[in-house]
This record gives C-alpha cells, structure tokens and sequence, in this order.
C-alpha cells in the first residue's frame, strides 16, 4: 500500500471517530445554553449592578463558554484556528466588518474580542439553546428597526466592540462578484464617526456553510484564519457624507467589500 492509499485508509478509519467527536462539540454547545437559561440567567436578574453591568458581566460568560466551545473543537481536530493581527482584536469600541464563510465565524470572534456586542437573527429568541444568552448579553435581533443605530452607538462608546456580518448570511462557496452587502454597518460608522476594521475569514476546506448539513465533513480538518485588515477610516467619506448621507454609506459599504474580497 503507498502513502497517497495509506493516508484515504486512515481517513475513512477516523471518519466515525471525527462524527462522534463533532456531535460532542455541537451537543456541548447546546447544553451550555440551557445551562444559561436555567442558571445563570435567575442569578443575574438577582444580582445587583446596573443594566450595563449585568450585560458585560453576561458576555464575559458567553466568550468563556465560546473560547471552550472552541478548545473543543481544535483540541479533537475538527478544526485548526489562526489570528493574524491579533493585536487588532483587543482595541475597544471597535467596528469589526467580516465575511462569514463558517457557521462558528461568531462563536470564534467572540471567544477572542475582550467583550462584544453583534446582530443576530431575531428567530434565535425563539430557540431555547439561544434565546437566554442573547437576552442575557443583550444582542441586538435584526429585527429591532432604526433604534438599533442609538444602541450600538451607546454600546460603542462605553468600550464594547461590534461584531457583525455585513453580507447577513453565510458567503456562497462559489463568488464570480462581491455580494450584496446591507449598509447598516457604514451607517453606523459614518454616524459614530468610528473607523471599519474589515476582519478577512478564510475557510479551507469549507465546512459548516449554509448549504451542507455538519455531518458532511470534509477530508481534512478546516483551518480558520481571522486576519484584521487596515482599518479603513470614515473621514475618507466625510466631504460625501456632507452631500448624501447614503452615497457615503454606498461608498464606504462598497470599500468594505473590496477590502474583504479583493479577488473579486
């Protein structure tokens, strides 16, 4: 048997070992929700402090929970995790833009930014493994209309950092153009007069897209790399923001997108 036989052997013998072990890290997930919701969340309504403290408090034990999450998941394999700039990630009161070509590009990015707040999609407080820690860390739902822009802007100014997916989903696996991306993020920057951080995720090979199920894993681990580009400061834009507030935010969207696809 020669190597290339060897190493297709080997991958097929692990094939069980690495479902198993991916079901274990899902089901742990899972369970750390519900420990959220039964648990931590009566202790902190308890709890004294003021509203802000009581949600910074929440995040700290969501990015605890997350960065275990992903011990797990890198220390059985699954998946191999590189941070380049790391140093990009610790800056508070900082806007984090970034394409989302994995299901755990949020978990990932929690686990490592000191403390953060991000969108997520309102059905996920009807789902009992989420809906107490969003509630908890206070994330804003995406469906919470104009006076989610005053939120994060106060979030932002006491220190907390916005994480968020400007393309609102999952990036297709096939890209032949930059996709369409919503301009809530260059809003809230222009607005904030805070600069963009674009945050570039590569995924190889791809696992945990929008159209595969997880048990469909790949032959080799995924390696996730997290690379902070340049910050991309909105004072660029200041004499269109002057003219046209939504030019500026086309503008400023458009060289988000440029920064994160720049094959594209």
């Amino acid at each position: 048997m020669n190597a290339v036989s060897m190493h297709a052997f080997r991958r097929r013998a692990l094939l069980p070992f690495r479902l198993a072990f991916t079901a274990f890290a899902f089901a742990l997930f899972g369970l750390g929700g519900i420990v959220f919701g039964f648990f931590l969340t009566p202790w902190l309504k308890m709890a004294g402090g003021t509203p802000e403290e009581k949600k910074s408090l929440a995040r700290r034990v969501v990015k605890r929970w997350f960065g275990l999450f992903v011990s797990v998941v890198t220390s059985l394999g699954l998946v191999r995790i590189e941070v380049k700039n790391p140093e990009a990630f610790q800056k508070k009161g900082a806007i984090l833009a970034a394409n989302h070509p994995s299901l755990i590009d949020i978990v990932c990015l929690l686990s490592i930014v000191p403390e953060a707040t991000t969108i997520v999609k309102a059905s996920l407080l009807k789902n009992w493994f989420t809906r107490a820690p969003i509630l908890g860390a206070g994330y804003i739902p995406n469906d919470a209309g104009p006076e989610a822009l005053g939120l994060l802007e106060a979030e932002l100014s006491r220190g907390v950092s916005f994480v968020i997916f400007p393309e609102g989903t999952r990036t297709p696996i096939q890209l032949s153009e930059i996709p369409k991306m919503h301009r809530g993020t260059a809003q809230l920057a222009l607005h904030a007069n805070r600069p963009i951080t674009p945050v570039r995720i590569s995924a190889h090979p791809r696992w945990l897209t929008k159209d595969a199920v997880w048990w469909r894993l790949p032959q080799e681990p995924m390696v996730l790399t997290f690379e902070a580009l340049p910050e991309i400061d909105v004072q660029t834009f200041q004499k269109t923001y002057n003219q046209s507030f939504r030019r500026a935010a086309v503008e400023l969207t458009n060289a988000v997108g440029r920064a994160l696809f720049p094959h594209l």
